[in-house]
């Protein structure tokens, strides 16, 4: 299997502009941005991160309860 095209700068932004909106309304698909940020960006964009880019989302939702 072919590794997935890397993305661009542009792309990058795009995709975690997608990634912020989807993880709104999909409970697993936030866990996944938690878990794995660069799986989040490949599942929106069908590209890969650049080679040593670091990248974390949080969750700064407050707690309810």
């Amino acid at each position: 299997m072919d590794d997935p095209p890397i993305l661009t700068e542009d792309e990058l932004r795009s995709a975690v502009r997608q990634v912020f909106k989807r993880a709104q309304t999909d409970w697993e698909f936030r866990q996944l941005c938690l878990s794995d940020p660069a799986a989040a960006i490949r599942q929106v964009s069908g590209k890969s991160l650049p080679s040593g880019f670091a990248l974390q989302f949080t969750d700064t939702r407050e707690s309810v309860g």
